[in-house]
C-alpha cells in the first residue's frame, strides 16, 4: 500500500481539523445565538431579519437559476416518458394476451377438425 508522503499527511489533517472545527462551532450556535439575543435583542431581531432575506434571495436564486430549471424540465421530460412507455407496455401486453387466446383457439378449433376428419374415415 502506498504511503503518504509528509504534505499530504499533514494537509489531510487539515482538512479533519476544519470539519471538527465546523461540527464544534455548530454544535454551540444555539447557546451562542441566545447569548447573542439576551444581550442585544434589537440587534438579534435585525440579524434574524437579515437570514429571512438572505434565504428568500438564496431559494429565489436556486429556483430561478439555468441549472435547477432545466433539471426541472428534463425531469419532466423524463416524467412523461415514462408515463408514456408504461401506457405502451400495457396496450402490448393487452395486445399479446389477445394474440395468445386467438391463437389457442385457433389450435383447438384446428385439433378438433383434425380428429372430426380422423373419425370420419
Amino acid at each position: 500500500m502506498p504511503t503518504l508522503n509528509k504534505d499530504a499527511k499533514q494537509a489531510l489533517y487539515a482538512v479533519a481539523g476544519v470539519a471538527d472545527l465546523a461540527v464544534s462551532t455548530i454544535r454551540h450556535l444555539p447557546q451562542e445565538a441566545e447569548r447573542f439575543r439576551s444581550r442585544f435583542p434589537d440587534e438579534a431581531a435585525k440579524t434574524y431579519d437579515q437570514l429571512i432575506r438572505r434565504g428568500e434571495s438564496l431559494v429565489t436564486g436556486v429556483r430561478r437559476s439555468r441549472t435547477t430549471r432545466t433539471a426541472v424540465s428534463r425531469t419532466k421530460a423524463a416524467d412523461t416518458r415514462v408515463r408514456r412507455s408504461a401506457k405502451t407496455t400495457r396496450t402490448s401486453v393487452k395486445a399479446a394476451g389477445t394474440t395468445v387466446r386467438r391463437a389457442a383457439e385457433a389450435d383447438a378449433k384446428a385439433a378438433r377438425d383434425a380428429a372430426a376428419k380422423v373419425g370420419e374415415k
